[in-house]
């Protein structure tokens, strides 16, 4: 889980690398899902050098990043590319959030006692 004292978007451009030669382009992007706003507090200094207990709105999220390999031609519709992606991968990565913060008993008994 992530965490920023700024909202952040859903999807996020890390990196852009253009290979003219292969006709490619390559793009490192983050999906950002389960934005929530929560308050936390925080330790900070004072003028004085006091400390102080300070209520700060934060936001916690899951993060994934992904890379795809674009041919050049559509470099200036992937923003539109991995919007769409976004929304046709959501469900499936929110019932894996779910999935994966399932616990799995440290022990398990058939019966029996043997």
């Amino acid at each position: 889980m992530a965490k920023s004292e700024t909202r952040p978007s859903e999807i996020q451009i890390i990196s852009v690398m253009d290979d003219v030669r292969k006709g490619k382009v390559k793009v490192k992007y983050v999906f950002n899902y389960n934005i929530t706003e929560v308050q936390e507090e925080v330790t900070e200094f004072d003028a004085a050098g006091n400390e102080i207990q300070v209520t700060k709105i934060m936001y916690e999220y899951e993060q994934f990043i992904f890379e795809s390999e674009f041919d050049l031609l559509f470099k200036n519709i992937i923003p539109q590319i991995l919007k769409t992606m976004y929304e046709e991968k959501k469900m499936e990565i929110l019932n894996n959030i779910a999935l994966a913060s399932t616990e799995l008993p440290k022990e398990i008994s058939i019966g029996g006692g043997e």
